[in-house]
């Protein structure tokens, strides 16, 4: 019988192949996805849909988490019966328009919540079923997108819902 000694590599190439694949590890865990913040508002398309029109655009702000929900907010402020109503018709210089608002699944479903950045967090307040943003979207009496770019509403629509988060964030 013979005898077959091993060759041992060079420790140089464990060494580089250690390295190299610690940098691989770095890098992959290191690279993170890029995240949006919302120092105002924003608006983005692909929300909602309402029959003969396609997805709606959405008003997108960040809630400021007071102890007044935006629902109970909107209730008081548009007389609604409910805190639970999630589309209803509002009056703007004599126009009709529909508000539809968001909750939390709707958000989730029609954008990716987790790609946005909490700017302004309350701890006092933080609750996990608590909403971090709000979003609306907008229709004319006649269904029109009152927030995409190319609407007549655009300028009405984005100033109004403005106004709105403004003065919900004021109380």
């Amino acid at each position: 019988m013979f005898h077959v000694e091993r060759i041992l590599r060079n420790p140089m190439y464990k060494r580089i192949a250690s390295l190299l694949l610690m940098f691989v590890l770095v890098i992959s865990c290191g690279i993170s996805r890029q995240r949006t913040s919302i120092p105002d508002y924003l608006i983005l398309q692909n929300g909602k849909s309402v029959i003969g029109n396609k997805d709606l655009n959405t008003f997108i702000f960040e809630n400021p988490q007071k102890d007044v929900t935006f629902q109970s907010f909107l209730m008081k402020k548009f007389n609604l019966n409910s805190i639970i109503e999630y589309d209803f018709w509002i009056t703007i210089s004599g126009e009709k328009y529909k508000m539809l608002l968001y909750d939390n699944s709707e958000l989730e479903k029609y954008f990716t919540v987790s790609d946005f950045i909490v700017l302004n967090q309350n701890p006092v307040t933080i609750d996990s079923d608590y909403p971090k943003f709000i979003a609306v979207s907008m229709i004319s009496a006649t269904n029109d997108d009152c927030l995409s770019e190319q609407s007549l509403f655009y300028n009405i629509a984005t100033n109004y819902l403005k106004d709105l988060k403004d003065e919900y964030n004021n109380l």
